[in-house]
């Protein structure tokens, strides 16, 4: 990220695109490329993500609104203009990806062990300065919080060192963050996931998955499918973290199916693995054969 001299975010700090129901083209660019190309600063051409893009179903208009808006995000910086564009993520951008890579791929592990604490947050943003409560508000959300009265988020995970970097990174002082045993409250646990929404989508997600796999395992799915495939459910995958804090598993009811819907992905995803670094590195050995050297598509989570 980039501040200014006083701590607080400047305009051009990093703002990933939030998923929406349905999905962005912002959200599915940030997808497509993280996953095959935020471990390099080569530049990617235009041409080659227009080509990749309008096998997940963009546009080449809608990809280059997209590119233009993500690089006034900060996400991503370009080099040149019209038919010789190239775009790369920013240094900032690509030390995120790598942090929320790995928290997406911890999503619904059940071998990350819960250490029967809870993470609390309060703090206190005033009016005139809305802009930066909301993305403080979004980068608690993302890391697996969620509000239970007004200003004080609990989250079941130890994000103590994630809250203290994203306060100061965003310059809020006046915030308490605390450590507190589950077992130790007066009243209720904490409240934080929604019990009805999710675990529709979960299972609606794991059908989905596994009737592609059969697919894949059968030879029926080709490199261009494998990619859309892949693309579309770690897209889909990587929405679910902001809707579900990632409660531990013991504090679930038993037909929760996030766990269901965990090994779908995974094995989608590991499926793929192959089909995805064909088909990048054959188109790119057609558009763009410069660019080679910077694919690497991760072959498991």
């Amino acid at each position: 990220m980039r501040y200014d001299g006083q701590g607080r975010a400047g305009a051009a700090i990093v703002d990933f695109p939030r998923p929406q129901r349905g999905g962005t083209s912002q959200h599915l660019l940030v997808t497509l490329l993280g996953e095959f190309w935020r471990s390099t600063d080569l530049w990617l051409p235009t041409r080659a993500i227009v080509r990749l893009a309008g096998d997940v179903g963009l546009s080449r208009s809608a990809v280059t609104t997209a590119l233009s808006r993500l690089a006034a995000r900060g996400v991503l910086e370009n080099d040149g203009g019209g038919r010789a564009s190239r775009y790369r993520f920013t240094a900032e951008a690509r030390a995120r990806l790598v942090i929320g890579a790995r928290q997406v791929g911890q999503f619904g592990d059940p071998g990350i062990p819960w250490d029967r604490f809870w993470t609390a947050v309060a703090f206190s943003v005033p009016e005139s300065e809305r802009e930066i409560r909301e993305a403080f508000r979004a980068r608690l959300k993302w890391l697996g919080f969620a509000p239970v009265y007004g200003a004080l988020w609990f989250s079941p995970r130890d994000r103590m060192d994630q809250v203290r970097e994203v306060a100061q990174g965003y310059g809020v002082e006046d915030y308490m963050a605390f450590r507190v045993e589950d077992g130790g409250f007066e009243g209720r646990r904490p409240a934080i996931v929604d019990t009805a929404e999710p675990p529709r989508r979960y299972a609606e997600f794991a059908d989905a998955n596994e009737a592609a796999l059969e697919r894949i395992r059968a030879g029926a799915v080709g490199p261009a499918e494998g990619f859309r495939l892949r693309i579309e459910v770690l897209d889909e995958w990587r929405a679910f973290p902001w809707d579900d804090p990632g409660m531990p598993y013991e504090l679930l009811p038993d037909d929760w199916p996030l766990l269901r819907a965990r090994e779908s992905f995974v094995a989608i995803f590991e499926a793929t693995a192959p089909l995805v670094e064909r088909h990048v590195r054959t188109v790119l050995g057609e558009s763009a054969p410069e660019a080679l050297a910077g694919v690497v598509v991760p072959a498991m989570l």
